[in-house]
């Protein structure tokens, strides 16, 4: 209980500085302070791109340990350099938006700092959990780790709103000055205790040892050559990262909506990330605890059901999100806040539920001997959705609301939301022909060449 308890602060830690960028920092910049929607998403956009790098820093880390540590040392550093990034943000977006050139360069600096300390993060992250935890235990984890980030970013939108119930410079900054300080105390939390220290000669036999085990190739290369002659590993690459395209756009523009349409102060605004992170928890939880039951095979757990059984799953809850979003779309339309609440609720729900399955099945689309690089390979395709997801908003955004190109801005956010919808409807039908089974089958080929 006490490892699994470390590792949630551990994502904790990480949540607070995701949630200070998707709910506080693209609302202030993009209204409070009138940059352009396209500058901010594409600077955004910029650290999940660093994903696909995580096992150039698992080298690393495992080359050089620290004070006898391989892992915890890193981690925290990884928090330190994220969280050092958002105390000079304030006067950053002040000075750009006021048109200095220093201050854009900077901006785009900062992003590319905080994605490379993202992704040591991840990697030492999941390096410790697969050294610190027995493999009974290590789904549990993970099941832990990812609910509690979910949630805690409901609790983290709270207190943001609660510091800075509406927009001034001094208030900003305090909160982005606090950063730091609350990143770290969870990060060492997170980590007392929970790694051995070893031994010179035991450090030198594990690196010996993983040194037996690496492969001279770049390992994103690695695991693109996968999408070459293999049809069905292209089109579900695809799928995961336009699935994530579509469903995480509406995080950037979740609190601009409610300062646009509805005239919200930015503390109000956040009442929109916990309304939806809140009900995506809740789906994701219906489905572990009830969606075996829910398809009739009772007798297993839904990560175990048959990879068609979550299919359906997933087609029906995207078919649900789908209509949320022609139902947020509409609400928006008539400038309707109840029942935007109502949509966003149910498109929570929805969403919840087809990410979970998503997700699972991304563990059985491998082939035997070769799962760490296709799952790597999802990896990436989830790097590239979620990247894209804020460069698309951001030119959305531009295009439909920041122009003026419609009488209002509801009704420009209106038809972004039915883009939405037609995204989250191509993903079910791209869910179709999924078939693990052909996966391997035109997979094979490639393993008898390289025999």
């Amino acid at each position: 209980m006490r490892v699994t308890i470390q590792f949630v602060l551990s994502k904790f830690a990480i949540a607070w500085m995701f949630a200070l960028v998707t709910v506080n920092f693209n609302r202030i910049a993009i209204l409070e302070f009138g940059i352009s929607a396209i500058v901010i998403a594409t600077m955004i956009g910029l650290y999940p791109l660093f994903g696909p790098f995580q096992p150039l820093f698992g080298r690393l880390t495992s080359r050089y340990p620290l004070f006898g540590y391989r892992r915890s040392p890193y981690l925290l550093l990884g928090l330190l350099i994220g969280a050092l990034v958002f105390p000079p943000m304030p006067t950053v977006l002040r000075a750009m938006s006021e048109g200095a050139l220093w201050a854009m360069a900077t901006g785009f600096v900062l992003f590319f700092i905080f994605g490379l300390s993202i992704a040591l993060m991840a990697n030492t992250y999941l390096d410790l959990i697969a050294e610190c935890t027995e493999e009974k235990q290590r789904s549990s984890v993970f099941a832990a780790a990812w609910t509690g980030q979910t949630l805690i970013i409901v609790v983290w939108a709270s207190l943001f709103r609660w510091l800075m119930p509406e927009f001034s410079q001094d208030a900003m900054q305090q909160l982005y000055t606090l950063t730091p300080f609350v990143v770290m105390a969870l990060g060492v939390l997170s980590v007392l205790g929970l790694e051995k220290r070893r031994s010179k000669e035991e450090l030198a036999a594990l690196q010996k040892l993983d040194t037996e085990k690496m492969t001279n190739q770049n390992p994103v290369h690695h695991s693109l050559q996968l999408l070459t002659k293999n049809p069905t590993a292209q089109k579900f690459f695809l799928f995961i990262a336009l699935c994530f395209m579509g469903i995480f756009s509406q995080d950037l523009l979740q609190e601009i909506l409610g300062g646009e349409v509805f005239q919200m102060s930015v503390g109000e605004s956040t009442v929109f990330q916990q309304i939806f992170n809140g009900t995506v928890t809740i789906g994701m939880a219906m489905t572990a605890a009830f969606g075996a039951r829910i398809v009739g095979m009772p007798q297993f757990k839904t990560p175990m059901l048959p990879l068609e059984k979550r299919k359906t799953l997933a087609a029906y809850s995207g078919l649900g999100a789908t209509l949320s979003f022609l139902l947020m779309s509409l609400a928006i339309a008539q400038e309707q806040l109840a029942g935007l609440y109502a949509a966003m609720a149910f498109n929570g729900l929805c969403v919840g539920v087809f990410a979970f399955c998503a997700v699972t099945m991304m563990s059985d689309m491998t082939v035997e001997n070769e799962t760490g690089r296709y799952l790597g390979l999802w990896s990436i395709a989830q790097a590239i959705g979620l990247g894209a997801s804020f460069l698309v908003s951001g030119i959305l955004h531009h295009w439909l609301v920041r122009s003026g190109i419609f009488s209002s801005a509801a009704i420009g956010y209106a038809v972004i939301f039915l883009i939405e919808a037609g995204f989250m409807l191509w993903c079910v039908l791209a869910l179709r022909p999924t078939s693990v089974e052909n996966l391997r089958l035109q997979a094979a080929p490639r393993q008898s060449a390289t025999a």
